[in-house]
C-alpha cells in the first residue's frame, strides 16, 4: 500500500512538471540576429581568434562575406519578426558544406562554402535561401531554385584581403 501511494505521488509530480513544459519566451534582446549552424549545434557568430594578431577563422571570414552582402541584408530584413509572428522561434544561417569540413566543423565536403538561411519552428526547420562562396574565383553566389543556377551577388570585397591572408 505504501509503494502504491509513492508511485501515485511520483506520477503526480512528473505530470505536473511535464504539463508545465512551456518554451521560454525570448525578447529581441535575448535573440541574436544571426546564428551559425554546425550540423546539429547552433552557435552565435564564432569567436575563434588566434592570440597576438586576432585573426578570425576562414569560416568566420566567409560568414562575414555572406552576412555583410546587400542581398543577404535585404532577405533577412524583418525576417525574425515575421517568423515569430507566424509562430516560429527565429531564423539562422547554417554552414552546410566546406572545402575543409573537419576544420570548419561541418558534416559535408563541398568545393565551396555552402550556406542556408533557415526559419526555425518548434516542429521543423524551413530553408528559405541558399548561398555559396567559391574560394577559387572569390565570388559569392545566391542559388536560384527556379532556374537551378548560382547567380553572382555583390559583397564587401575588402573582406577578401582577410580571406586571402588566412585561408590561402
Amino acid at each position: 500500500m505504501k509503494t502504491f501511494r509513492n508511485i501515485i505521488i511520483v506520477s503526480i509530480i512528473v505530470t505536473a512538471f511535464a504539463c508545465n513544459n512551456q518554451p521560454l519566451k525570448q525578447t529581441e534582446k535575448d535573440t541574436p540576429a544571426i546564428k551559425i549552424q554546425n550540423h546539429d549545434t547552433v552557435i552565435v557568430k564564432p569567436k575563434n581568434k588566434t592570440k597576438g594578431n586576432k585573426l578570425k577563422t576562414c569560416k568566420y571570414i566567409v560568414t562575414m562575406i555572406l552576412t555583410t552582402s546587400p542581398r543577404y541584408k535585404q532577405l533577412v530584413k524583418g525576417l525574425n519578426e515575421a517568423v515569430v509572428k507566424n509562430g516560429g522561434l527565429n531564423f539562422g544561417v547554417g554552414l552546410e558544406g566546406s572545402p575543409n569540413p573537419k576544420r570548419d566543423s561541418v558534416c559535408c565536403y563541398s568545393s565551396n562554402y555552402d550556406f542556408s538561411v533557415y526559419e526555425s519552428y518548434t516542429d521543423r526547420q524551413l530553408s528559405t535561401a541558399r548561398f555559396s562562396f567559391n574560394p577559387n574565383d572569390k565570388q559569392l553566389y545566391e542559388y536560384d531554385a527556379v532556374q537551378d543556377q548560382l547567380k553572382p551577388i555583390e559583397f564587401d570585397r575588402n573582406l577578401l584581403i582577410k580571406y586571402k591572408s588566412l585561408c590561402e
